[in-house]
């Protein structure tokens, strides 16, 4: 049943206690497959992050440095792949963005160099974060023309401002312990113009104000709900990630692994209770009621369980699906027949394929 409480504004009301069923028809009137070009010059390891711009779409593999662009049916374009130590280079990256108000594309590097490319893949200049007790960043986006705000994994605050052109430290926000920040989830979105922040135990998402963060909403999983900054941990799951995964889930039922949201609808996708077992919550702004779903009916899979970069607008819900899980994701039934064409070829496949994009279109 849907949740009956009075709700606000600000408030998500999730009754863990009580799942539902329900299925993506529910939501989605349409579903599309992309399958990214495949050949020996183009092989895609891990879809860390997408970036949808005008007809294209810039797709980040982190395991080997290389930004590939696809036109909107997929197919190959050029690259990024510029892993070295000489002018133009970089050594290792973990995240891009496209600058809003510059247009450019921008690489971060964990140890503070922003690199800069236009967007045909030509490079432009590097800029550098440097401030004393400065460590290392690891997620990024543009809030105004002179002002970006980075994510910092490794450092108890977590949101640095920060100008890159004068090379100043701005300000620094979000205290939290260092234990909690080992699942590297990407913590920064965005929708429309505005940039959002959420972290995997706390229960508010803010929104990130050119001055400060702003509480946005948040969610109340009722008895289940915690600050979710600060916890308890053992030195031995400091080192042992099994041990450090039992300790998370005798403290805390969820982990929020996705935040999203558009016009019409909140999604998050979270791990319930275990690391194996997958939860999606959807709230309708309209009724301001949500749903807590274990399982939908098509017995499908909905949400980033192996971290992908999920990307939600008005009009759809776009997200990686590696060749392997297809069928997990998809079944022949949920699609119309030129869509069933394009599913059948991609599973008489007779060798691991790149990524497939899947676009849900809404109702």
């Amino acid at each position: 049943m849907c949740r009956q409480k009075p709700e606000t504004n600000q408030t998500i009301f999730v009754d863990m206690d009580h799942p539902e069923k329900a299925s993506l028809f529910d939501y989605f009137r349409s579903i599309e497959l992309i399958p990214l070009e495949t050949s020996p010059d183009v092989l895609i390891a891990y879809v860390h992050k997408i970036i949808v711009h005008g007809d294209r779409y810039f797709t980040f593999d982190k395991r080997q440095d290389i930004i590939h662009v696809f036109d909107q049916t997929g197919k190959f374009l050029f690259k990024i792949d510029k892993k070295g130590r000489g002018p133009g280079e970089y050594s290792h990256i973990e995240d891009i963005n496209i600058n809003p108000f510059s247009g450019h594309l921008e690489l971060l590097e964990a140890y503070g160099s922003v690199h800069i490319f236009d967007l045909s893949g030509n490079y432009i200049e590097t800029k550098r974060i440097t401030y004393p007790d400065f460590y290392a960043v690891h997620h990024f986006a543009a809030v105004d023309s002179h002002t970006h705000v980075f994510y910092a994994m490794f450092q108890p605050k977590k949101i640095i401002y920060f100008n890159l052109d004068d090379h100043k430290l701005l300000r620094e926000e979000f205290e939290e312990m260092e234990d909690i920040g080992k699942f590297g989830i990407n913590s920064l979105y965005s929708y429309q113009d505005d940039l959002y922040f959420f972290r995997p135990f706390h229960p508010v998402v803010y929104k990130v104000g050119k001055e400060r963060l702003e509480p946005a909403f948040q969610f109340d999983f009722e008895k289940y709900t915690r600050e979710g900054t600060t916890a308890i941990f053992s030195e031995e799951s400091r080192n042992r990630w099994s041990k450090y995964v039992e300790e998370v889930f005798e403290q805390f039922s969820y982990v929020i692994n996705t935040v999203r949201h558009n016009s019409k609808y909140v999604f998050a996708s979270l791990l319930w209770k275990d690391i194996d077992r997958r939860a999606n919550i959807i709230y309708d702004k309209s009724t301001g009621k949500s749903r807590f779903i274990l399982d939908f009916t098509e017995k499908v899979v909905f949400n980033a369980y192996r971290g992908e970069e999920i990307i939600i607008t008005d009009e759809y819900v776009l997200m990686p699906c590696f060749w392997v899980d297809l069928e997990e994701r998809i079944t022949k039934e949920m699609l119309d027949d030129r869509q069933k064409e394009i599913f059948e070829e991609l599973l008489q496949a007779k060798m691991e394929l790149n990524p497939i994009l899947i676009k849900y279109w809404f109702k």
